[in-house]
């Protein structure tokens, strides 16, 4: 049983994985830098260990 996929259907779904993951991962550290950031400003403005130890937890 074949699907018939010809070259080019193949590139499209090989691109989008490609894309897919290419969005996927770099946002996500971006936003995990900018959430670290943030924790560690209120850790610093409040000294309280909660803020510390999240901290540290996604390091």
């Amino acid at each position: 049983m074949s699907l018939g996929l010809t070259a080019l259907e193949l590139a499209r779904i090989q691109f989008a994985f490609t894309v897919s993951f290419h969005i996927i991962f770099p946002a996500t550290s971006i936003g995990l830098a900018c959430f670290l950031a943030v924790l560690e400003w209120k850790w610093l403005r409040t000294q309280n260990p909660i803020y510390k130890d999240l901290f540290k937890y996604w390091i």
